[in-house]
């Protein structure tokens, strides 16, 4: 099996889940089972990836990978209780357009939407899927402690962002300003894409997953040209003194 059909296989997977979360949204005649689960494709895709891999014996498996599918497991897992806000920006037009084709009867521009958020899915978590093909030597090198130092920085910036929403919550602030905000605009975006860049680090030591790093592109153009214009917008919106 080639890396191409091995990525393949796993697209039309993901896809099938994610029609199968979406029809369910549909059903529950609300976007919030969507928002909460988007990412449940790409963890049980990942467990598919892991079982082709120990069924055909593609490689062996690595410290470097077993390092890789524990941290995506794991922010998958996070996903279904946070980045609520994230998740919504992110999908305004998705869910718009998903009304739009449903009043319309577009059933075609609704599947068309999903293998795109499908596709972009995958790319994006290319990282670990190109590890669970081949995943190159058992020991360790240089690149991988600098791609675990990059993932264990940004998941404990994430962390750290969210408790300060959360007690922000609770004295009733809504605009904050202290902590990691009083250094950084987006400091749980840097967070997101010091995870996801020590991913691809990572992913370049497998064997031949050099091409995975047109996820960590797609990443990045995904916060600076999606999330941080919408996220700003919405700020200065809601809260004029934003602009200072």
């Amino acid at each position: 099996m080639s890396n191409f059909v091995f990525i393949l296989i796993l697209f039309f997977f993901n896809s099938i889940l994610l029609i199968a979360l979406i029809l369910s949204s549909i059903n529950k005649k609300s976007p919030r089972r969507l928002l909460k689960f988007l990412f449940m494709p790409i963890l049980l895709s990942l467990f598919i990836s892991l079982a082709i891999q120990f069924q055909l014996q593609i490689s062996e498996i690595t410290l470097r990978q077993l390092f890789v599918n524990l941290i995506v497991i794991l922010w998958c897992l996070k996903s279904f209780s946070s980045y609520k806000s994230i998740k919504a920006t992110l999908l305004k037009d998705v869910l718009q357009s998903v009304r739009d084709s449903i009043y319309k009867k577009k059933f075609f521009t609704i599947l068309f939407t999903v293998l795109k958020i499908s596709l972009i899915q995958i790319i994006c978590f290319s990282s670990v899927f190109s590890l669970n093909y081949l995943s190159g030597y058992s020991s360790l090198n240089y690149l991988d402690i600098l791609g675990i130092s990059l993932c264990i920085l940004g998941i404990s910036i994430e962390i750290t962002c969210e408790r300060q929403i959360k007690n922000a919550r609770k004295r009733g602030d809504n605009l904050i300003t202290t902590g990691l905000w009083n250094y950084l605009r987006h400091p749980n975006l840097v967070g997101l894409l010091l995870m996801f860049s020590g991913l691809h680090v990572l992913a370049l030591s497998g064997v031949g997953s050099q091409w995975s790093l047109l996820g960590l592109m797609v990443t990045i153009s995904i916060i600076y040209k999606k999330l941080i214009p919408r996220i700003e917008g919405q700020l200065l919106t809601k809260y004029p003194e934003y602009h200072k």
